[in-house]
């Protein structure tokens, strides 16, 4: 029982450990994503409201899906100013990955 009793005598600061918690650093993650969507939504035209999504940030590549070949089209067009806009905030972001998926 004393082993017990001394575990828990260590004081631990409750933020730190939340800040550091892998359930944190994906909820930071989520929500980068998320603002990257959001960012994406306002420069696009409205017909492609809804037909795309940021999936992820690995290394250099941004992940994006698309619903069709048209949409993949408008950021292809668009793309070095997309880049742009993601290399303000994720400089070491440099192409873009996008696929199609019809069941978007």
């Amino acid at each position: 029982m004393e082993y017990k009793s001394e575990r828990y005598q260590k004081a631990v600061n409750i933020v730190d450990v939340m800040e550091q918690s892998s359930f944190a650093k994906m909820m930071r993650k989520g929500l980068a994503i998320h603002e990257l969507n959001q960012q994406f939504t306002r420069t696009f035209p409205p017909q492609f409201l809804g037909k795309f999504r940021i999936g992820a940030i690995k290394g250099e590549t941004l992940f994006i899906e698309v619903a069709n070949a048209v949409v993949r089209q408008g950021i292809l067009f668009r793309q070095a100013e997309l880049l742009a806009l993601v290399q303000q905030d994720y400089p070491q972001v440099e192409k873009f990955e996008i696929r199609i998926n019809p069941a978007f």
